[in-house]
């Protein structure tokens, strides 16, 4: 039998209807991952021209882990709305039968040489659940670091009331 191999790249807009059931699923899945307000509400037709405009931009983008044709994890980087600050904030999520396989190290991977080689942005951060120490780890492996001591309480999607830190950021 054949060994199975996950492909790391951009999203296409042909990907839309997968993206937005991937990220309805996750948000399903996990306590750490939180999905943008009205998502839900979007169309297959909104989430393709919204691919199409963040592929047109050196400060977005959306990569997605795919196995055969089935999307298993994403990772994004939105710009900041201070457009003085130069900076995008990192989101990465793997679906949970995939946990441990080492797919969101090569997803985060993945947005750093996008950031290093493509971006105009000057720096990623990121906001990680204190609790959620493998993912503390893989962003310290990955070079992140803290820059601010600052943590507080923010409530789950479960309702509960979890330690984050703000801030963790890799800088160009």
């Amino acid at each position: 039998m054949a060994e199975e191999v996950v492909d790391v790249r951009p999203a296409e807009v042909a990907d839309a209807a997968q993206l937005l059931a991937l990220l309805a699923q996750l948000g399903r899945e996990s306590n750490t991952f939180t999905v943008d307000e009205g998502i839900e509400d979007l169309s297959e037709t909104d989430e393709q021209a919204q691919i199409e405009r963040i592929n047109g931009t050196t400060t977005n983008i959306i990569f997605v882990a795919t196995l055969d044709s089935r999307l298993i994890g994403v990772s994004t980087v939105q710009a900041s709305t201070d457009f003085s600050a130069a900076q995008g904030e990192v989101g990465v999520a793997v679906l949970k039968e995939f946990w441990g396989m080492g797919l969101g190290t090569a997803l985060i991977e993945e947005v750093l040489d996008w950031a290093r080689n493509y971006s105009s942005l000057e720096r990623l951060v990121l906001t990680v659940q204190l609790r959620n120490v493998r993912a503390v780890k893989l962003y310290q492996h990955l070079g992140f670091e803290n820059c601010t001591a600052t943590s507080y309480d923010v409530v789950d999607p479960t309702g509960k009331r979890v330690l984050i830190v703000d801030g963790p950021e890799f800088k160009r």
